[in-house]
């Protein structure tokens, strides 16, 4: 009898104090809170609400959100069960204008529908971390763009059509003419010399630039740390080098040392100049995955994703 006395003054879980629950919450998945935790009782409800649990919002169950990429459908987990949209409904009920950072998943496909969802209702965003794949248009870029005047850090892969696989200067021309505080990206597809000088002529404030584990051309990269006057990291750690031949968009493959006028020109003018001067392992690892036919099989998608979320420049940091 004793103990069944005992027992009935056990706290119980709906009767915690809010702000321990939300600290709590802070250390699950965002789709743990959305569709699980928040849906337990009214006190949970209200504690999943708590602003300081969306400050950041990462994306990163990729078993559970349907990625919807036509091209690497190999990529998706077996028992994905919510829709990308349905997702960022649920979240912008919850987060409101709270999200300084936000970051997708490295292979989600977002459609014009999606972007409007977070630009609308986040225009507080400093830090945005953009998939590998997105169906954008002009208009839903300059129209998103427009709204987070206070982007600071940028990670992207150049805007490529589904269909098509071609990138324009006018996205990055867009996002350039609208984010005048954006002082730190992140690249994730091959560095040539047009998108050096897409670069220049659009971010002459950058400060931070990253191009880890790309292909990245000789010319095009010291184009960038002469071209951009408030440049002072430049990382191309783990880069596989390229020379153009002199013939269109021809290029030589040199291998993953850099040559010694791209060293002299970043020590030179940078704080911080990153590149490997000799074979490191994760080195190994890009040349390896590289010639790997099965490089965009499923049991191969955690390494582009490790890529995605690291980088030498902390504030690349996902």
């Amino acid at each position: 009898m004793e103990n069944q006395e005992g027992s009935g003054n056990i706290p119980r879980w709906e009767n915690m104090d809010k702000d321990i629950l939300s600290n709590i919450f802070k250390k699950l998945d965002v789709l743990d809170v959305i569709m699980g935790a928040s849906r337990v009782c009214i006190t949970w409800f209200l504690a999943s609400h708590n602003k300081t649990i969306w400050n950041t919002i990462k994306l990163n169950d990729l078993d559970s959100i349907i990625l919807d990429n036509p091209l690497y459908p190999n990529l998706q987990a077996s028992g994905s069960r919510y829709q990308l949209r349905k997702i960022l409904i649920e979240i912008n009920k919850f987060a409101r204008t709270a999200p300084k950072s936000f970051f997708f998943n490295v292979y989600c496909n977002v459609a014009e529908e999606e972007l409007a969802i977070i630009s609308n209702g986040m225009p507080n965003i400093q830090k945005l971390a953009l998939p590998m794949w997105t169906s954008l248009n002009i208009n839903s870029i300059q129209s998103a763009f427009s709204k987070w005047q206070n982007l600071q850090t940028l990670i992207i892969h150049t805007f490529m059509s589904i269909t098509v696989r071609e990138f324009s200067s006018v996205e990055l021309q867009a996002i350039g003419e609208n984010c005048r505080n954006l002082t730190t990206v992140k690249f994730t597809t091959m560095l040539d010399k047009p998108l050096a000088n897409i670069i220049v002529r659009n971010f002459p404030s950058l400060e931070r630039l990253s191009f880890r584990c790309s292909y990245a051309c000789i010319d095009a990269s010291i184009s960038l740390i002469i071209g951009l006057p408030n440049l002072k990291m430049f990382n191309l750690s783990h880069c596989i080098f390229m020379q153009h031949t002199g013939i269109d968009n021809m290029y030589r493959i040199l291998g993953m040392r850099p040559k010694d006028e791209l060293v002299q020109a970043g020590t030179e003018k940078l704080d911080r100049f990153m590149v490997c001067c000799s074979d490191c392992t994760i080195c190994q690892d890009v040349r390896r995955h590289e010639n790997d036919p099965n490089r965009f099989a499923l049991k191969f998608r955690y390494v582009l994703e490790e890529r995605w979320k690291t980088d030498e420049i902390k504030e690349l940091e996902l």
